[in-house]
């Protein structure tokens, strides 16, 4: 080669080597942002995310319900990734299809509420519930006092839609299912979807992936106050489970 050319080409490597330089400092700029980014309450107080209980912390300092870090105000539209055992699946979250329950889970999942979950009810064709984390300390504090009010009847339970478990009028708190079929019937029993599975590809994990086994057999309260450790573990050993959480926004 010339030595033009050998000029031209070093001259191409450098102006690739810091275009790579300038978006590397573009990323680790953006995942400061994310890192050091606020969260906010319902009362409008802004919480640093480094503040957020995270998994590997003493689970004894768990926040309580009143605590403001569980009681975040979640954006219009956002996307919840589960990491289980059996594979990866997706949620997308609406506030305006039902805003009590969509700040509630968003305040779940923002303090890793659901990692160690099990998944302790598949009723075949009918829906696969979770939501009790398996630390008795926690769930006993969230059995208790916890509960959000009921939103406004919005969308119908329908067959990949998320849903909170109720017990009756304003009860709702951490345990959560996934309808695995067009469940209508329980609209007009106080069930009110806030989100959905992002992919039929999702619903295939829980049709296929989650393991269905144990069906309804689980007992709850032995779960809240012998936990994963004890109960879960000891008589459910295959039961799938929920490794990770983590939030993307998609509308503010």
């Amino acid at each position: 080669p010339t030595m033009k050319a050998v000029f031209f080409g070093m001259v191409a490597l450098f102006a690739l080597l810091a275009l790579a330089s300038v978006q590397a400092n573009r990323q680790t700029l953006l995942e400061t942002e994310l890192k050091e980014a606020d969260v906010v309450t319902k009362s409008g107080k802004q919480i640093p995310t480094s503040q957020l209980f995270k998994t590997g912390e003493n689970v004894d300092t768990f926040p309580k319900p009143s605590d403001p870090r569980m009681n975040l105000k979640s954006p219009s539209k956002w996307q919840a990734t589960f990491n289980t055992n059996v594979g990866s699946f997706k949620l997308n979250v609406y506030r305006d299809w039902a805003p009590q329950g969509a700040d509630r889970f968003y305040s779940l999942i923002s303090n890793d509420f659901y990692d160690g979950a099990r998944f302790f009810r598949y009723a075949d064709n009918f829906v696969v519930q979770w939501g009790l984390k398996g630390a008795p300390h926690v769930d006993k504090m969230y059995m208790n006092g916890a509960n959000i009010q009921d939103d406004p009847f919005k969308k119908s339970n329908t067959k990949g839609r998320i849903t909170f478990a109720t017990s009756g009028t304003n009860t709702r708190s951490t345990q959560a299912f996934v309808n695995l079929a067009d469940n209508t019937f329980l609209d007009s029993q106080g069930f009110t979807p806030f989100g959905e599975l992002a992919s039929e590809e999702d619903l295939e994990l829980f049709k296929k992936k989650i393991n269905a086994q144990y069906g309804e057999k689980a007992d709850q309260n032995k779960i809240i106050y012998d936990g994963n450790q004890q109960y879960l573990k000891q008589y459910f050993p295959h039961m799938s489970y929920i490794k990770t959480e983590s939030i993307v926004v998609l509308e503010p």
